[in-house]
């Protein structure tokens, strides 16, 4: 690909002003999260997409004028005021420069991968605006855009619906983007006495839950140099997503509620405890208005789970996971420096750490997409898709809507995951196998009763 052109984009908008920094903003400047490419905290956000439809460059150019118009977290400046730390301003107008790029076929998924870096490579200095974009043409057509957005501003999800709007304007013009994110109203409200008291009630909600729960100790990493290394596991399974999809449509239950329950299961086994704690941490996108409204607000819920629940009880166990799960989809908001405080509080109550750095992430699947188990052909469709499973230490990028499940084991972040309350960092990679091994064994086994653990096809795969 070679850069052939450069473009001001102009846009307008009718709002401006300065704001305090979102609970999420706060965190990030609290951890020091400045954007730059290199090093462990770097806070870019690449992505890329292909455009739908034949747009020309101008309908292309234009959509990226609406979409930053629109969405407010886009137009917004982090300069560093006099206290040494960054506030919050949004400006009313601008010019974004897009570059143009052409290439003599469309961009495969590794040219495009490096070609985010190289567009990030610059880095975001404090009055640039969040968003960078470039446009790659095959034979003057617009075919693909490349977003780096500040982490800062928006986070991965926020880059996939960006992304998404542009190339949803690009295609249709009139095109109806709904409600733009509102960090201002966001920070205000979190300011607000209602926000405080909201925040205070979740902080004393997770005290209480993380007093009363059975947090079994791992072991601690051996080395002592304060460095932590993370393992990386993916199980790559089709037989999940038919066995979940086909355990929550039996037990009337969310296919979130059955995997949890049944990594609670493996887990506990794998362990030898009876009960656990997991919190599950999550950006507060499950819908597309929450999605819309509240961007920058990360969430945390605590669910207790009796893991004595054997396979016999297993759907008693998934309907008290989604129950939980339910009850607590309010927890939304945190006061960074409160949370701090309280998990400090609670570790000298228990006499070591609350804090839990020990994380799996279990990747959304889309609701629309995923795969129904049909009821006549479930226990063939399972069997079959078992031959397909498989364990890799260092997978692939896996599409989180594709059908598939990919877990990532790893530091404590923002983004949607499940995590159980320990002390340790991780688990070594043998474990991990074994662990998510027992996880896929467990969840085809319920679905499908014990003729596949008879037959030996998941030893096999």
């Amino acid at each position: 690909m070679r850069q052939i052109a450069r473009h001001d984009v102009v846009f307008v908008a009718g709002t401006a002003g300065e704001h305090e920094l979102t609970w999420s903003q706060k965190a990030h400047e609290r951890e020091g999260c400045h954007p730059r490419l290199h090093g462990p905290r770097n806070r870019n956000v690449r992505i890329w997409r292909a455009l739908d439809g034949t747009p020309d460059m101008a309908a292309v150019l234009h959509a990226f004028a609406a979409v930053m118009a629109h969405y407010e977290a886009l137009r917004t400046l982090y300069p560093t005021g006099a206290d040494g730390h960054p506030r919050a301003v949004v400006v009313a107008s601008g010019v974004l420069q897009v570059d143009e790029y052409a290439s003599d076929a469309p961009a495969t998924h590794d040219e495009l991968r490096a070609f985010t870096f190289r567009l990030a490579e610059p880095g975001f200095a404090p009055d640039d605006l969040p968003l960078r974009g470039a446009v790659v043409t095959v034979d003057g057509r617009p075919v693909q855009i490349a977003l780096s957005l500040q982490h800062f501003s928006a986070d991965t999800t926020a880059a996939r619906i960006v992304a998404a709007r542009i190339a949803q304007l690009a295609a249709d013009p009139g095109a109806d983007l709904g409600s733009g994110w509102q960090p201002r109203q966001i920070a205000s409200f979190e300011a607000s006495p209602s926000g405080l008291r909201h925040a205070h009630r979740v902080d004393t909600h997770d005290r209480a839950m993380l007093r009363q729960s059975v947090m079994p100790e791992l072991d601690t990493p051996s080395s002592g140099d304060g460095s932590t290394v993370y393992n990386f596991a993916c199980l790559d399974s089709g037989a999940v997503v038919l066995a979940a999809a086909s355990l929550a449509t039996r037990y009337r239950t969310s296919v979130a509620a059955v995997l949890q329950a049944a990594y609670a299961c493996a887990l506990a086994e794998h362990l030898g405890i009876g009960s656990c704690m997991f919190t599950t941490v999550m950006a507060n996108r499950q819908t597309a208005c929450a999605r819309e409204a509240v961007a920058h607000i990360a969430g945390r819920v605590l669910v207790p789970v009796d893991t004595s629940l054997g396979s016999d009880r297993f759907p008693a166990l998934c309907r008290a996971v989604d129950a939980t799960l339910a009850r607590s989809s309010s927890v939304s908001l945190r006061e960074p420096d409160r949370y701090a405080r309280s998990l400090d509080d609670v570790s000298a109550e228990l006499g070591r750490s609350a804090h839990n750095p020990y994380v799996v992430n279990i990747r959304p699947i889309a609701p629309r997409t995923l795969i129904r188990a049909r009821a006549d052909g479930a226990r063939q469709d399972i069997e079959r898709a078992m031959e397909s499973s498989r364990y890799g230490r260092f997978p692939k990028p896996v599409d989180p809507y594709s059908g598939k499940l990919c877990f990532d084991v790893w530091g404590m972040s923002e983004t949607a995951g499940i995590s159980l309350g320990t002390d340790a960092t991780s688990f070594d990679a043998k474990d991990l196998e074994q662990i998510l091994l027992s996880f896929e064994r467990r969840l085809v086994v319920a679905a499908i009763g014990g003729h596949t653990a008879r037959s030996g096809s998941f030893t096999a795969a």
